[in-house]
């Protein structure tokens, strides 16, 4: 019994540890993607495919949408916020 239960762990654990090991794959693809794209412009989840789609060569799903939005958004706040401070 106590071995079926260990059994049963460790693939639960392996299981786990392939789940986040693919999402942290998916995380630095989309930082890839993120810093290929004109900061300048503006992306909302309607128009994103439109530019990422040549680059990453498929539409992204809603989580890749929204990981590369936020990547492309808190790039861009840090250099709004120094034009804020130097108008002062």
């Amino acid at each position: 019994m106590n071995q079926g239960l260990r059994k049963t762990k460790l693939i639960e654990k392996k299981a786990t540890k392939a789940h986040v090991k693919s999402f942290y794959k998916i995380i630095g693809e989309m930082d890839t993607v993120a810093k290929q794209l004109d900061p300048n412009l503006e992306y909302d989840e309607d128009n994103i495919n439109e530019y990422v789609n040549p680059i990453y060569g498929r539409d992204l799903d809603a989580m890749e949408k929204m990981l590369v939005l936020g990547k492309l958004h808190h790039a861009k706040q840090p250099a709004e916020n120094e034009t804020e401070d130097n108008s002062k």
